[in-house]
């Protein structure tokens, strides 16, 4: 029993220093591409949902032609436009090669898995300045500072210096960001305009693949559903996924994904709620059994309010 709970109180002092950006978590199973070559920007410019230009770092989702959301992507560009790194969670490791190679018609580009090449880090927050054992000068080290999640690409044997928290503690984090994972929180069932994702998804960006969907269905208000972030009583445990959210005797939407906040029984979620529920300001509950469980509006997240 004592030491469940020095493991528990461990677990919760990491995620305490994660949140602050002062602990990285590693991302073992995400995946890592690199494109060279001099139409990179341009290629990836015709490709991403928000901005790519040369020297940016960003965030951005990669649909299908129909406004299906394949991966979201954190994209490095060089300074010259000739080469960038891509990063993804594991969802989308087996649909970004396909999906590049689909749209490379002219463009003199290159792509390389370069997984095997670097730890992948995250760190909680635009910079990833805070955190501590970077090795100096960062010889090797490529970083993607963008909110609410900044990636590192440290080279291994490069991250023995840096702290590191608990890999428990990066999903009820991410859940409580409201930052999507692909096959979890939207998958080509999917609109890109349903996750609401203004941080990814450019709305005055034209040409690219799946821009008309996007540009249809939030212009004309066609967009029936909304990925929110909501923080719920956690003392009976997650929601599984496909728990119905109901107002009233209605069910108006579904849990994604769901955790609790180390080190207390606060829990969070994110999941699809009708756009009408939502213009209609309804109180929201998810069923645990017999009980009914009130969801908020989580700060910092997607809000259903």
């Amino acid at each position: 029993m004592g030491s469940t709970v020095r493991a528990s109180e461990a677990v919760a002092e990491d995620y305490r220093a994660f949140r602050a950006g002062e602990a990285a978590v590693r991302l073992e199973t995400w995946t890592v591409f690199h494109i060279a070559g001099p139409d990179t920007a341009a290629f990836l410019q015709g490709l991403g949902s928000q901005d790519l230009p040369p020297g940016s770092s960003r965030r951005t989702y990669f649909l299908t032609e129909k406004g299906r959301p394949l991966a979201l992507a954190w994209v490095r560009v060089s300074e010259d436009g000739a080469s960038a790194w891509v990063v993804a969670d594991e969802g989308a490791k087996d649909s970004l090669h396909p999906h590049f190679e689909k749209f490379r018609v002219m463009e003199e580009v290159e792509f390389e898995d370069a997984s095997g090449r670097f730890v992948v880090l995250g760190v909680a927050g635009g910079s990833s300045a805070r955190l501590t054992g970077v090795p100096e000068g960062g010889a090797g080290i490529v970083r993607i500072d963008v909110e609410p999640l900044s990636i590192l690409l440290v080279p291994p044997g490069e991250e023995s210096a840096i702290r590191t928290a608990d890999t428990a503690v990066f999903e009820p984090w991410r859940v409580a960001a409201g930052l999507p994972r692909a096959c979890i929180d939207f998958d080509l069932d999917r609109i890109a305009t349903e996750i609401d994702d203004s941080g990814a998804i450019s709305l005055t960006k034209g040409c690219y693949v799946g821009q008309e969907v996007v540009a249809r269905t939030s212009n004309r208000g066609q967009v029936r559903r909304r990925l929110v972030t909501f923080q719920y009583d956690g003392s009976r445990g997650p929601l599984p996924a496909k728990t119905d959210i109901k107002t009233s005797d209605t069910t108006v939407g579904f849990v994604t994904s769901s955790a609790i906040e180390p080190g207390s029984t606060q829990g969070f979620g994110m999941g699809y709620i009708s756009t009408e529920a939502l213009s209609r300001g309804s109180d929201l509950v998810a069923l645990q059994g017999s009980t009914t469980i009130p969801l908020r509006p989580a700060p910092g997240g997607h809000d259903p309010s």
